[in-house]
């Protein structure tokens, strides 16, 4: 168990590990486009995060990320990040509980849920907008889906290696 100010400790270190990669990436591949799609890092920590911590803590810090990406990026309808990271932290969670064990695999799979929860939410508000075409949405989906994963060769050692220094 882990004492108040441990907890404060691993969770300053989380917001400021995922902070920092968000700096790296802004920095290094904010521009770069793999087979006409960007990559896109929020979603990758929020899975991971969730697969690897709590259920409780892992909601939580989904809900925090997608706070605070609806105040920072434009969605396709108010708090889309903060309902589809949210309820995405809680199925990554229940599926590195269940299914796998917390690892690579399991952090590509948390990361591809997160995703699809993400693009679900976007893709169903831009069919009822403006009446997109489902074949072009889901493409792009599942490419943002894979060139966003290679971003894990940097990030699931960065988290991983926190998860493990904080647990006892």
């Amino acid at each position: 168990m882990l004492t108040t100010r441990d907890f404060i400790v691993k969770w300053t270190s989380y917001g400021a590990a995922s902070l920092a990669l968000a700096f790296l990436y802004i920095l290094t591949l904010r521009g770069v486009e793999l087979f006409g799609v960007s990559m896109f890092l929020p979603p990758l920590l929020v899975g991971v995060v969730a697969s690897l911590e709590d259920t409780r803590e892992g909601v939580i810090f989904g809900l925090v990320c997608g706070v605070l990406c609806d105040l920072a990026l434009a969605g396709t309808f108010p708090c889309v990040y903060t309902v589809a990271f949210t309820l995405a932290a809680f199925a990554c969670s229940a599926l590195s509980k269940s299914l796998l064990q917390p690892g690579v695999l399991c952090s590509i799979a948390a990361t591809a849920l997160t995703f699809a929860f993400v693009d679900a939410l976007n893709m169903l508000a831009l069919f009822f907008t403006a009446r997109a075409d489902f074949g072009a949405m889901l493409s792009v989906a599942v490419r943002e889906t894979l060139v966003s994963c290679l971003l894990l060769i940097v990030c699931h050692p960065v988290l991983l290696y926190l998860h493990r220094k904080f647990t006892l």
